[in-house]
């Protein structure tokens, strides 16, 4: 449980600022890293977007992020799989190998999904880039889960996620919690920031528990923000 979601969600936002200060001191990583400074940046690249992940769900079990914004819809390129093979732990970074370029198209998942994807997340592999100028720069990544891998893969400028992800989660008001009572007669608590009732009801949905209910949600959630119905899982 957290005690304190304004201080956490503080501690969320300095570790994202500190790996961005951090990549512009390039090409000078810590010393016991320097021969092997690309593994560093990728170890650095993956302890920020976990902190944020779990960070994210450990904020939303504890009541302290409201549905507004766990729901928010974040810009990604979907990339679907190139033929029937997928990649596996030794390979996983092939993304041109295994999946189609050619074929991409946008979309737009919740903020909540997304994080969920990163926790579960069977590929993650950064794109960096940089000049003794401009420092040491993440330009994107590709992301996938165990399952989301055997259907595409999706690619998402590091810019989207600290703007349209990171910063949300860090800046969000919790206002009030409306509790509601499950079937199974459990207790429901669904922290909002906004009078409305469309995303209380939604997220009420997906408090099911189950595969029909999560499918209810992403049906309700495109239809509201405008989207084709059909959605590639992650």
């Amino acid at each position: 449980m957290i005690d304190d979601g304004g201080a956490y969600k503080l501690i969320l936002e300095r570790a994202v600022k500190r790996f961005e200060l951090d990549l512009k001191a390039w090409p000078w990583p810590p010393e016991r890293a320097s021969e092997d400074w690309g593994t560093y940046w990728r170890a650095r690249f993956e302890d920020t977007l976990f902190r944020v992940g779990l960070g994210v769900r450990k904020l939303i079990e504890a009541a302290k992020l409201s549905v507004e914004v766990q729901e928010l819809p974040i810009g990604v390129t979907f990339m679907p799989l190139r033929g029937e093979r997928f990649p596996g732990v030794l390979d996983q970074h092939r993304i041109e190998e295994f999946y189609d370029a050619e074929a991409a198209r946008p979309d737009r998942l919740p903020l909540l999904l997304l994080c969920h994807a990163i926790v579960h997340s069977y590929v993650l592999v950064p794109c960096f880039d940089g000049s003794a100028h401009t420092g040491l720069l993440v330009q994107n990544f590709y992301l996938a889960s165990d399952r989301g891998r055997k259907k595409g893969v999706y690619l998402i400028e590091w810019r989207t996620f600290v703007d349209d992800l990171v910063r949300p989660v860090t800046t969000d008001a919790v206002n009030g919690i409306f509790i509601c009572r499950l079937p199974n007669g459990e207790e429901l608590r669904i922290p909002t920031s906004s009078p409305g009732r469309e995303s209380l009801d939604r997220y009420a949905s997906l408090s099911q528990g189950n595969a029909k209910s999560f499918d209810k949600f992403m049906q309700e959630w495109r239809a509201a923000y405008g989207l084709p119905p059909n959605s590639e899982s992650i």
